[in-house]
């Protein structure tokens, strides 16, 4: 079933690239992509550059997305699969395997329903065939015997795109990996290697991030005040979910004190999740409550620590809403200690709770009974539970996104996880802009937001 979407764009010109910003351009795409599920804009697609991202903000974005570069010509770097060692020392996304040869497969990162520009540079006029080839080592010696012309640039039907070929990226895509390029130019470079992630898992990744984004304080959901590399599709659910969730005066804006629907017991949405968890607590289990002094965010790690004195359900947002209870696990007798979740969403590591630093009146005391029961020792009433001590520690789910946003990814948004979804091409992540979250949506989301 095809369907006719039309998009709004006004032409803006820059050397040696081409720029499109949402007079009246029309495609025809299969009509499985749509805005009630995937992109709110456009008939549900979104629009990307084989260039990347330009440095131009599209004035027609909520939240400051940068205008797509679609320039496909032989004076331009494209990701075409190659691999590159980077060096950790000069390069603060830089991580194990990509810093040790082989190094990281260089790929342009994007989703389904996703609509791929491939634009003729300015002052061109003939035409040019894009080619798809069948796999890498095809792509590596520009072997056209088996490759499919696609489209063409200039061709017939393109003159109200100005020129350019549009590959559509549908929903039920066939291939997760994707090859273009040109026999004009492919030994000069201008070949492309696409990996495609599913448009909804990475979307509904990064709306659960713009629930807890540090963004919600200040009321910048918008990315205005704080720019970010976050692209598509991560950017709009990121955006558009967090917008949703703040509760804005212009007092807790300007102090940078705002709290999410989620965070405030008197909203339905916060009663509702709150009475959830204190529904499932376990109050027969040690933990962490986090941050009671509100000085840590979910990627800061700065917050206070309490493993003494409280309980699952008295840590909570009825009481505090900006504390948060992490049950321990992986219980040690031996040395009174146990993991108890993560501080930050880039840690790597659980948080150490150490009861015997606890004082002899705290809940958690090792001499206490509540202590004695969750560890497995006997009590005075001759109780006694077993723990099994080789519970694995609970996952940073945050640090686990896994890599994808159109044209790569990168986490260069300390703030907020967001560059979790960043905008660079490839598991390396060198600076080159594609349009973002070609995650690792771990050191994506999990540098990236």
């Amino acid at each position: 079933r095809w369907q006719r979407i039309t998009i709004i764009f006004r032409l803006a010109h820059q050397k040696k690239m081409r720029l499109f910003v949402p007079l009246a351009y029309v495609a025809h795409v299969s009509a499985q992509c749509n805005e009630d599920d995937h992109h709110p804009n456009n008939g549900g697609y979104f629009f990307t550059g084989v260039a990347g991202l330009s440095d131009q903000t599209n004035l027609d974005s909520a939240h400051g997305q940068k205008l797509p570069n679609s320039t496909w010509t032989q004076d331009i770097y494209y990701p075409h699969g190659e691999f590159t060692v980077c060096d950790s020392a000069t390069d603060r996304n830089c991580r194990s395997p990509c810093d040790v040869a082989p190094g990281c497969q260089q790929l342009y990162s994007s989703h389904t329903c996703s609509i791929l520009q491939f634009c003729p540079p300015d002052g061109m006029n003939t035409s040019e065939t894009v080619y798809e080839l069948p796999n890498q080592d095809a792509l590596n010696s520009c072997d056209f015997s088996e490759a499919k012309a696609v489209g063409v640039m200039n061709g017939p039907g393109t003159e109200e795109a100005n020129g350019c070929y549009e590959h559509v990226f549908e929903e039920d895509h066939e291939l997760t990996e994707y090859f273009f390029s040109s026999q004009e130019g492919c030994t000069q470079g201008q070949k492309l290697a696409v990996k495609i992630a599913d448009f909804s898992m990475t979307a509904d990744q990064c709306a659960q991030i713009g629930h807890t984004t540090p963004r919600i304080r200040s009321c910048d959901c918008r990315l205005q005040e704080k720019e970010s590399t976050l692209g598509e599709p991560c950017r709009s659910a990121f955006s558009d979910s967090c917008q949703a969730a703040v509760i804005e005066t212009d007092e807790c804006c300007a102090a940078g004190t705002c709290l999410s629907i989620f965070e405030d017991y008197t909203h339905p949405e916060g009663k509702t999740k709150e009475d959830d968890r204190q529904a499932a607590c376990d109050d027969d289990m040690p933990g962490l409550c986090y941050n009671e002094d509100g000085s840590g965010t979910d990627t800061n790690g700065e917050g206070s620590t309490n493993c003494c004195s409280n309980t699952c359900v008295g840590c909570g947002i009825q009481d505090n809403p900006l504390a948060q209870w992490k049950e321990c696990t992986a219980l040690n007798a031996s040395d009174s200690s146990a993991s108890c979740g993560f501080l930050s969403r880039y840690d790597r590591d659980p948080f150490l709770c150490d009861f015997k630093k606890c004082a002899e009146d705290d809940h958690w005391h090792p001499s206490g009974e509540a202590y004695k029961k969750a560890f497995g020792i006997s009590t005075s009433d001759g109780s006694s539970s077993t723990t099994d001590p080789t519970t694995t520690s609970e996952n940073n789910d945050l640090v686990d996104i896994a890599s994808s946003a159109d044209g790569g990814s990168s986490a260069d948004d300390s703030s907020d996880n967001e560059s979790v979804v960043d905008e660079n091409s490839s598991t390396l992540k060198r600076k080159f802009d594609m349009e973002m979250i070609g995650v690792f949506v771990v050191v994506a989301v999990a540098l990236a937001l």
